[in-house]
């Protein structure tokens, strides 16, 4: 976001009270959020101000009802939420996941959230994630992506609430296990390869963009295996030009539509 007066930066004194709720220095706010510590002393001057990635994610650590203030800074319409607590169900999230199906089995109907329950808001932003050898498009790096729209989800589903992050599926390569056009939850805060190996995963390239699949270890080599085995494993043992992004966390894909049938 472009420079902000410091009239206007109230921004500083929320952060400042998030860290002494959470008991954190600007160094471990900076970790938390995968920014830099410079970065942070920025928004504590109120010379620059977070993205709405970072606002979300500030959300994330709080939780409700704390975390209004980020969420609203971030974008997020403040009538998804009580000021107090989340209230309602699925069916009353910005992006209606009543049109979607939990890809462990289960549909997601009203009733999953109740009034109890604590939630995330997850960024989805303008990255697509693909499994055939030929990237979607022009590859946006996770510095310079932007958020297209938010999705709530039970804190449970978060293993790393601050760290969460979605993106679009593009391709058939995981298919049928997740269907094309799915979103993805991804776990940046899982990126070390010896946690993510028989993980389904998302990798970053700097040419080739954002690859998901199936992460095998082996003995000298580290490959990508697509659900769809006619797609070939991908060989992303250099870490110098594959970076882990994170773990998959969970995706969500909408219904297939019924198709015609023929009654002739």
């Amino acid at each position: 976001m472009s420079n902000q007066s410091s009239a206007d930066s109230d921004w500083t004194d929320h952060i400042r009270r998030l860290m002494t709720s959470l008991k954190l220095s600007q160094a471990d706010l900076a970790t938390r959020l995968g920014v830099s510590r410079p970065t942070v002393t920025r928004w504590m001057k109120g010379s620059h101000e977070p993205t709405s990635a970072s606002y979300l994610a500030m959300g994330n650590l709080l939780g409700l009802p704390d975390a209004a203030y980020f969420w609203e800074r971030a974008g997020v319409d403040p009538s998804n939420f009580p000021a107090t607590k989340l209230q309602g169900s699925i069916s009353s999230l910005r992006v209606d996941l009543r049109d979607f199906t939990l890809i462990s089995g289960k549909k997601l109907t009203r009733g999953i959230v109740d009034s109890k329950s604590n939630a995330v808001i997850l960024p989805l932003l303008n990255i697509t994630a693909y499994g055939d050898r030929i990237p979607p498009g022009p590859h946006v790096t996770l510095a310079q992506a932007e958020v297209l729209d938010v999705l709530m989800a039970p804190l449970s589903w978060c293993p790393h609430p601050e760290n969460m992050l979605c993106m679009h599926l593009c391709g058939d390569s995981m298919a049928p296990l997740i269907p094309p056009e799915s979103i993805l939850a991804v776990d940046t805060g899982i990126t070390d390869r010896a946690q993510l190996d028989k993980k389904l995963a998302v990798f970053s390239h700097r040419e080739h963009g954002f690859k998901v699949a199936r992460l095998q270890r082996l003995a000298s080599s580290d490959i990508l295996v697509s659900a769809n085995h006619t797609d070939l494993p991908v060989d992303v043992t250099d870490q110098a030009k594959w970076k882990a992004v994170g773990a998959v966390a969970w995706w969500v894909s909408k219904d297939a539509l019924p198709q015609n049938v023929d009654k002739n």
